[in-house]
């Protein structure tokens, strides 16, 4: 299955992107409020751009437009998610990282497929972000489940079933090879993107895999998936 090749041949990177500052400090809950909100404010410069890419793609491409749902777009949540804190994300401006994957984006906007490829992974990143929600709303004070991290948990209880529903879908589209392997280039791209958010100066997949080469463990990603990925929930 298609969906089987995107997580098992992009495991090394899925990896090493699990274990970038961003998100390891806020599975830890040590990331300040601060770095909570710039992060988000970047992430929504990032999802704008997809959103759009993704609308403009979606009237021409019915069975992807099957599979991309109007919730799925998660720009809306990440804006209720600032204007909870009272932050006005048009005022953010883009770090070199974020304006290399806007850039990508915006490269690719012309490229349905690709676009459904860094889709998976921005849609499967929903499982494990939905615990990692809830260490962020210990660590902030957050009593409502629905204020400040819906960004990161968008669905809630129904996660795993519209993960599951979406995966299904992937499955059934009737791809070639050379659609699949365009899909494929598109969750590639997505990971190594997402790593180098946190990097000064961009960093390919090569690079990235030949510097944490001797540090991946294929064994533990398969068992635990990560520290913050619930092993039911994994994409």
């Amino acid at each position: 299955m298609l969906t089987t090749r995107l997580k098992d041949d992009n495991w090394a990177l899925h990896q090493i992107a699990e274990r970038q500052d961003t998100p390891g400090s806020l599975i830890k809950g040590t990331m300040p409020k601060d770095g909570y909100l710039a992060m988000l404010a970047q992430q929504y410069l990032v999802n704008n751009a997809f959103d759009q890419a993704l609308q403009g793609i979606l009237p021409e491409h019915q069975a992807i437009a099957e599979l991309i749902l109007d919730e799925q777009l998660l720009t809306p949540y990440i804006a209720e998610d600032l204007a909870y804190f009272g932050v006005d994300p048009t005022s953010a401006q883009p770090l070199p990282g974020t304006q290399r994957f806007i850039d990508h984006i915006h490269a690719h906007k012309d490229r349905p497929l690709h676009l459904l490829g860094l889709h998976y992974v921005r849609l499967g990143a929903c499982n494990g972000n939905s615990f990692v929600a809830r260490v962020v709303r210990k660590a902030y004070a957050l009593e409502s489940p629905t204020q400040g991290t819906r960004y990161l948990d968008p669905f809630g209880p129904t996660q795993r079933k519209k993960w599951m529903a979406f995966k299904s879908g992937l499955d059934a589209m009737e791809l070639s090879q050379d659609q699949q392997d365009e899909v494929f280039a598109g969750t590639r791209a997505a990971y190594v993107l997402a790593i180098n958010l946190d990097l000064p100066e961009y960093q390919s997949d090569e690079q990235l895999l030949a510097k944490h080469k001797k540090t991946l463990d294929q064994k533990a990603f398969i068992e635990g998936h990560s520290v913050h990925v619930q092993p039911e929930l994994e994409g």
